[in-house]
């Protein structure tokens, strides 16, 4: 059973939530871009023991780590947790496209939980869930004609109770794991440069995001180019890794040169899929 964004955003629905809850919550929601808000825990143990010694070493300088494409945010608390473990006291920023949402109470007994531009995620008809997005079947049933119908509606209508501060915000991260304030969640599109970011961070982890299925490899450049200018200068790290259905990792642990090029500490899994286009990189 998935529940209303009310009751799962309320401090009720934080104490109560439990992995299944979450689970069944976030899976349902797709995001304007077509992917689901959903990361499964503990991905990356077996690659956080590969690259132990690495973090070990420069823990002392790792002051502020970048997580790029965090969904839920569920091996960002994780990930944090493991910094801290090896000695590393850093401040971690987490970043998705999709972090905030709202709570819009669009018409009496109509409830719309939207991204900020007001796409919908989540109805909440008469306390009943209603899912918003299209799936196959409902071509062949004629059922995308209603949703189509709704979605234009109530688009407009959230975006412009958004925009009049007519909503409730809330953060799509996990409720499970304990925050104790050393992570900051930023909605942030790795494809345009965050001046805000530049020359910051000692350690970049990218997981799960920059591959070559999604995204062309003129794109691929660009994320890398942003990437190194937000690495703090020579010895900062980049981990690049993703998962595959048999959740086995394949990374590359990259540090920064003074020539500002890239070179390998760690192969993973046979590597990062994107590991060329890094190292050819050029600032």
């Amino acid at each position: 059973m998935v529940l209303r964004a009310t009751e799962f955003f309320s401090k009720e629905g934080a104490s109560a939530c439990d992995p299944a809850t979450e689970s069944a919550f976030f899976s349902a929601l797709k995001m304007r871009n077509g992917t689901f808000k959903f990361t499964q825990p503990c991905r990356f143990s077996e690659l956080e023991r590969l690259i132990q010694p690495f973090v070990k070493e420069r823990s002392g300088s790792l002051q502020e780590v970048l997580d790029i494409g965090v969904s839920t945010g569920v091996t960002t608390v994780e990930f944090a947790n493991f910094l801290r473990s090896n000695g590393a006291s850093a401040k971690v920023i987490a970043t998705d496209l999709f972090i905030n949402a709202h709570i819009v109470h669009a018409w009496p007994q109509l409830t719309v939980l939207a991204d900020s531009e007001g796409w919908p995620l989540q109805y909440d008809f008469r306390g009943i869930v209603v899912r918003p997005w299209i799936r196959r079947l409902d071509y062949l049933t004629l059922a995308f004609v209603p949703r189509l119908l709704a979605r234009w509606l109530l688009r407009a209508r959230a975006r412009a109770l958004i925009a009049a501060g007519s909503s409730e915000v809330v953060q799509m991260t996990t409720r499970l794991l304990s925050n104790d304030g050393d992570i900051l969640f930023v909605e942030n599109d790795i494809m345009k440069r965050a001046p805000a970011f530049a020359g910051r961070f000692d350690f970049i982890r990218a997981a799960n995001i920059l591959n070559l299925n999604y995204f062309g490899e003129r794109q691929i450049n660009e994320a890398v180019a942003n990437i190194r200018s937000y690495l703090r200068g020579p010895g900062a790290l980049l981990l690049v890794t993703r998962t595959n259905n048999a959740r086995r990792n394949a990374g590359t642990l990259f540090e920064l040169l003074p020539s500002g090029t890239f070179q390998i500490l760690k192969r993973i899994g046979g590597g990062s899929e994107i590991e060329r286009q890094i190292l050819r990189s050029r600032p």
